[in-house]
């Protein structure tokens, strides 16, 4: 039993990440604009008076478009892999 636990953790152990799937740099561009994006709507809601058509429905709209399509984005987008030369030969 002992003998299959540590060929488990040795197999784990040689597992390493591929670059693949470590964040890229357009995945920290991409959260950078949702995080400014989420600003800007911060600041639209606190411009306006409570009663105003930009603190009441443009704002929301933008911080909804920040917090809940371009941050996730940032964070699930994978970039494709281009080919090599030793491939493309």
């Amino acid at each position: 039993m002992a003998k299959v636990q540590q060929r488990k953790r040795k197999a784990a152990q040689r597992k390493s990440v591929s670059e693949a799937e470590l964040p890229q740099r357009i995945n920290y561009i991409i959260l950078i604009a949702g995080i400014g994006i989420n600003i800007l709507g911060i600041l639209i809601m606190m411009s306006g008076d409570a009663l105003s058509a930009s603190a009441v429905t443009v704002a929301p709209v933008i911080l909804f478009i920040g917090y809940c399509i371009i941050i996730p984005l940032g964070i699930i987008y994978k970039q494709k892999s281009r080919p090599t030369d030793e491939t493309a030969a």
